[in-house]
């Protein structure tokens, strides 16, 4: 089985810097920290009044969040420069002389780029297990919410990418990439809120239940909520909450869905941008070069 050699290549040069070290290191102690701290206030509390699985909801839920926040602010600043990196260095013009194809260099550099968040995924996975060990959660749980954060990770990846391809500077890459992230992540949730604003301004006059708009569904945080809910719940009114704003029961796997689609539209448009024959100014010079060379002959 032949690997990508740009993931060989990248993969290699991350693994040895002190860097990719340093943020295992930082990201595994801050989940850790917390998760330590909960354990000893909750393991104080057992001798009282026993077991109670809730406490291990709680610290799943807690856990979830804060790791779907770390992850949405680290997979943009590891594939945003990916391309234009190369560019600056002027050895994306090598790279294009080989014998690999643009749709395997994007590859090779999104893969590289998420095999570093995957390996801070897998490596939270024990921290999970202390909720399982408590009761309330179930190792199911526990492997769909980190393939759920694995989907992200690559959909979010192909966004860094993408625009990473068109961006001629890392630095406009990274706060473009950020935006879009943003606006994906919490700028549909508002503008969904704001128009179950308007349908809730409409129910008076003609007497129906306000929906939201399907554009919600492009958000992964809608995906992770729901997700979350069908899980564990969080609390007695969340089920209700989400059939009144009309978000279904199955919004985690239309989430999925959504960010899979996206993640290959991504990736192709950035394989052709990436591609040099796609550029109408080269593809113009050179049928002048053929042009010329018949006229000499």
């Amino acid at each position: 089985m032949k690997f990508n050699p740009v993931l060989r290549n990248e993969s290699k040069l991350s693994v040895r810097t002190p860097r990719f070290s340093l943020m295992i290191l930082i990201y595994i102690v801050v989940l850790s920290a917390g998760t330590l701290i909960f354990y000893n206030s909750y393991s104080s509390d057992v001798y009282v009044s026993g077991i109670n699985p809730q406490v291990a909801v709680t610290l799943y839920i807690t856990m979830a969040i804060i790791q779907a926040i770390l992850l949405m602010f680290i997979v943009p600043s590891l594939t945003a420069t990916s391309i234009c990196s190369e560019r600056e260095k002027q050895t994306l013009d090598i790279l294009l002389s080989t014998r690999l194809s643009p749709l395997q260099i994007i590859l090779g550099k999104l893969s590289a780029s998420s095999l570093k968040v995957i390996m801070l995924i897998f490596c939270t996975i024990p921290l999970y297990s202390i909720c399982g060990l408590i009761g309330g959660v179930k190792l199911s749980n526990i492997l769909i919410l980190v393939g759920s954060f694995i989907i992200s990770t690559i959909f979010v990846g192909s966004i860094g990418v993408f625009i990473s391809t068109y961006s001629k500077t890392s630095k406009a890459a990274t706060s473009l990439t950020y935006a879009l992230v943003l606006f994906v992540f919490v700028g549909t949730i508002v503008i969904a809120y704001i128009w179950v604003m308007l349908s809730m301004y409409k129910v008076g006059y003609n007497g129906k239940t306000p929906t939201v708009s399907p554009i919600v569904y492009l958000s992964p945080a809608t995906g992770f909520f729901v997700m979350l809910s069908n899980q564990v719940g969080f609390g007695g009114n969340s089920f209700y909450f989400i059939d009144q704003m009309g978000i279904s029961k199955y919004a985690d796997y239309i989430s999925i869905g959504i960010q899979l689609v996206l993640s290959c539209i991504f990736i192709f448009l950035a394989a052709r941008k990436l591609n040099p024959l796609n550029n109408r100014r080269l593809f113009n010079g050179i049928k002048k070069e053929r042009a010329n060379k018949k006229v000499k002959e």
